[in-house]
C-alpha cells in the first residue's frame, strides 16, 4: 500500500537550450524541489532552493538561469525566484514591492537572453511585468483582471497578454514604444489607451476563452488555442501585422471528437505539438505548419500533462501520467524518433487496477463520462465511493491515484465522476454549471449513484461521496441535498458557504471566480441557496473533513463551518487538519497520513474493518 503512496513524482520539465540537461520538479525527497538530469550520462542532482514547495521550473533561453515558482507550505501566495544551474545566485524576482499578501506567478521567459515575464496579484489587481534578470530593469505592461503574459515577440516590441475571468479569457496585443518608457495597456475598452500602448483585442465570440497563444518568429501572426466560435477548442492563426487589422481566424487544427488541450511550438515555428483530449486520454500530433500535415505520435502513457520543445527544436519533453505510472518526464528526439524515460527511473512494482469508462445519463439527457475502478475479483453490488474532482473546470482522467488503488485493495469500488462543469467535453459542457446551473451539477451526483445502483455495481446501502476543493463543496452539497443516498462522506478543503469563501479567499481568486459561481453581492440569494452550510441539519452521513492550515484558496474557516454543522446535526465527524500544508497535500508523510485516514474512515463506515486504533478521533 505504501509503495503506491510513496512513489516519486516528476513534473514541469524544462530542457536546457542545448538539450543536454532537463530540469524538472520532483518529490523524491518527500517534498517538491528542483531536480536536474543530464541526458548523456543519466546523472541527477537536486538544487537547494530553500524550504518553499516548488511548483514550476523554467530554463532561460541563454542557459544562465532557472526560474522557479514556489510557495511556503504550498499556499496560494507564490513567489518567483531565479537561480543559476549550479545552485548559486538565488534571489527573488518581483515587479515591485514585497507585499506578502499577494502572489507572483511565473509566466514565461522571452525567446532570447534573460528577460522574465511575471504577473503579480494583490488585494486590488493583477499587474504584468517584464524583468531583466541580469540588470533588474523592470517594464510594467499593465494591470487588470487575471492577467497572464502568453508570449513576447522576438524583438520584444509586442506582448500577447491574456485577461478575463474564468470562461471568458481573451488575448490582446500590447505594442510597446521603448523610446517613451513603460506604458500601461488599455483596460479592455479597445483602442484609446496612452501613447505607445495599443491593444488589438481578439475576442472571437463573447463567451469564448483563450487558453494559450504564441507569436510566429516574424511577429506578423499569432497562433491561438481557443474555443471561440466553436464547441471544442482548436488551434487558429490570426494576422496581427502592425499595418493590418486582426483578420478572421484561420483554423489550423480542430477535431469534432476531441478538444485541443495544449500546444507546443518549435522556436522556428515549423512544427507544433498538439495534445488532444479524447474523452480523458491524450493523443499527440506533430503538425508541420508549412504543409498543414500532421504526423501522429503515440505518447508512452495515457495522459500528457505538459509538452515543451528544446531550444534546438530536436527534443519534445513531455510530462505523462497513467494509472500505473506516477507523474513522469519523458524525452522524445525527433531526429532519431526515440523516446526515453527521464524521471522517475522505476515504476511502482505493485499491480494496479485500470479503470473503464462508465457513462451516466442525467434526467435532462446529459451524458456524464466517468472512470470506474473495480476491486480485483469482485462481482455484484460493491461498497462504492463517488469521487468528485476540483476546479470545477478540471477533469477526472486515467492517471496515477494512490488513494484509489488503496481503496480497491480494501474492496471499495471508485467512480471518478465528471459532472457538468468539467473540462474536456466541449464549451457547453464546461459552462453548464455556471450560476444557477450548479443545482443541476448537484443533481448529477445523485444521478451517478442511481446509475451505479441500477447497473448492479454499487451497494445502495454502502455508497460514499468524496471530493477535493470544488469537489469538496459538491460533496457537502450532495450530502445535504440527497442525504438518503450516502452512508459516508469525505470533504477535502471544500467550500461550505459561498459568502464566507468570497470574503476570505485571495482577492484575485474571488475576482476570477465570479463568472463561475456568481457575484457575491448581486447573486447573494443564489449563492446562499447553493451553500451547504445552510442545510447542514439535513446531514445524515458520518463526515471526515480534511484541510490545510495554510490554505488561502479555500480558507480553513470553511472546514470549521463544515465540522460545526456536522456536530450540530449529530453525526459522527472527524477533523484532520495539516499544520504545514496549503490547498494541496504535498509532503510525503502527510500524503501517507491522508490516505490512511480516508481508508480507515471509509472501511469503518462501510463495515469492512474495525479501526486498529479505536474510534476515529473527534475535534
Amino acid at each position: 500500500m505504501d509503495e503506491w503512496i510513496g512513489a516519486t513524482r516528476c513534473w514541469s520539465p524544462s530542457p536546457s537550450p542545448d538539450g543536454t540537461t532537463i530540469a524538472f520538479v520532483w518529490d523524491g525527497d518527500g517534498r517538491p524541489a528542483v531536480r536536474m538530469h543530464e541526458r548523456r550520462t543519466g546523472a541527477e542532482w537536486s538544487l537547494d532552493t530553500g524550504d518553499d514547495l516548488v511548483s514550476t521550473v523554467r530554463w532561460s533561453p541563454d542557459g544562465r538561469w532557472l526560474a522557479v515558482e514556489a510557495a511556503a507550505d504550498g499556499g496560494e501566495r507564490t513567489n518567483v525566484f531565479v537561480v543559476r544551474p549550479d545552485g548559486t545566485g538565488m534571489r527573488a524576482v518581483r515587479g515591485v514591492g514585497d507585499d506578502d499578501r499577494g502572489a507572483v506567478s511565473l509566466d514565461r521567459w522571452t525567446h532570447t537572453g534573460s528577460v522574465l515575464a511575471v504577473t503579480e496579484s494583490d488585494i486590488d489587481t493583477t499587474t504584468a511585468w517584464l524583468v531583466d534578470v541580469d540588470t533588474d530593469l523592470r517594464q510594467r505592461l499593465g494591470s487588470g483582471h487575471a492577467l497572464q503574459i502568453l508570449d513576447v515577440s522576438r524583438d520584444r516590441r509586442r506582448v500577447l497578454l491574456r485577461r478575463g475571468r474564468r470562461g471568458t479569457r481573451h488575448v490582446g496585443i500590447v505594442d510597446l514604444d521603448g523610446t517613451e518608457g513603460w506604458h500601461e495597456i488599455d483596460s479592455g475598452r479597445g483602442p484609446g489607451g496612452p501613447p505607445g500602448a495599443v491593444e488589438h483585442p481578439v475576442a472571437i465570440t463573447r463567451d469564448s476563452s483563450v487558453v494559450a497563444a504564441r507569436f510566429t518568429p516574424d511577429g506578423t501572426r499569432m497562433l491561438i488555442l481557443t474555443d471561440g466560435g466553436r464547441e471544442r477548442a482548436a488551434l487558429v492563426s490570426v494576422d496581427v501585422a502592425t499595418d493590418a487589422r486582426p483578420m478572421f481566424p484561420e483554423v489550423l487544427a480542430e477535431r469534432d471528437d476531441a478538444e485541443l488541450e495544449q500546444f507546443a511550438l518549435t522556436e522556428d515555428a515549423g512544427t507544433a505539438a498538439l495534445v488532444w483530449n479524447v474523452m480523458g486520454r491524450s493523443e499527440v500530433d506533430l503538425l508541420d505548419l508549412a504543409t498543414g500535415k500532421p504526423a501522429h505520435y503515440a505518447p508512452p502513457g495515457d495522459v500528457v500533462t505538459s509538452a515543451v520543445f528544446s531550444h534546438d527544436d530536436d527534443s519534445l519533453v513531455l510530462g505523462i501520467q497513467s494509472p500505473s505510472v506516477p507523474a513522469a518526464v519523458w524525452c522524445h528526439e525527433l531526429s532519431s524518433q526515440t523516446t526515453a524515460l527521464i524521471c522517475p527511473p522505476e515504476e511502482p512494482r505493485a499491480a494496479v487496477v485500470h479503470p473503464t469508462l462508465e457513462t451516466v445519463t442525467t434526467p435532462d439527457g446529459l451524458a456524464l463520462p466517468g472512470w470506474l475502478y473495480r476491486p480485483p475479483g469482485t462481482v455484484g453490488p460493491m461498497p462504492t465511493l463517488i469521487y468528485l474532482h476540483g476546479g470545477p473546470e478540471a477533469q477526472e482522467r486515467p492517471v496515477f491515484t494512490p488513494l484509489y488503488q488503496v481503496l480497491l485493495q480494501h474492496g471499495i469500488a471508485v467512480y471518478a465522476a465528471n459532472v457538468r462543469g468539467s473540462s474536456g467535453f466541449g464549451r457547453s459542457f464546461v459552462n453548464a454549471d455556471n450560476g444557477a446551473g450548479r443545482f443541476a451539477a448537484i443533481r448529477d451526483v445523485a444521478s451517478c449513484v442511481e446509475h451505479l445502483v441500477e447497473a448492479g455495481i454499487a451497494d445502495p446501502a454502502r455508497v460514499g461521496v468524496m471530493g477535493r476543493s470544488y469537489g469538496g463543496y459538491l460533496t457537502l452539497a450532495a450530502l445535504v441535498n440527497h442525504p438518503e443516498l450516502f452512508a459516508v462522506g469525505v470533504d477535502v478543503c471544500g467550500m461550505a458557504d459561498f459568502e464566507t469563501f468570497f470574503a476570505r479567499t485571495e482577492p484575485w481568486i474571488a475576482d476570477a471566480a465570479v463568472g463561475e459561481y456568481g457575484h457575491p453581492i448581486h447573486d447573494r440569494n443564489l449563492l446562499r441557496e447553493l451553500s451547504p452550510v445552510h442545510r447542514m441539519s439535513r446531514l445524515a452521513a458520518p463526515l471526515l473533513v480534511v484541510h490545510g492550515r495554510y490554505d488561502t484558496n479555500v480558507p480553513v474557516h470553511e472546514a470549521e463551518l463544515a465540522v460545526h454543522g456536522a456536530k450540530a446535526a449529530g453525526v459522527d465527524v472527524r477533523y484532520l487538519l495539516f499544520d504545514d500544508e496549503g490547498h494541496e497535500i504535498q509532503r510525503l508523510d502527510n500524503r501517507r497520513t491522508f490516505v490512511h485516514a480516508v481508508t480507515e474512515w471509509l472501511t469503518t463506515h462501510f463495515g469492512l474493518t474495525t479501526p486498529a486504533r479505536g474510534e476515529p478521533s473527534r475535534h
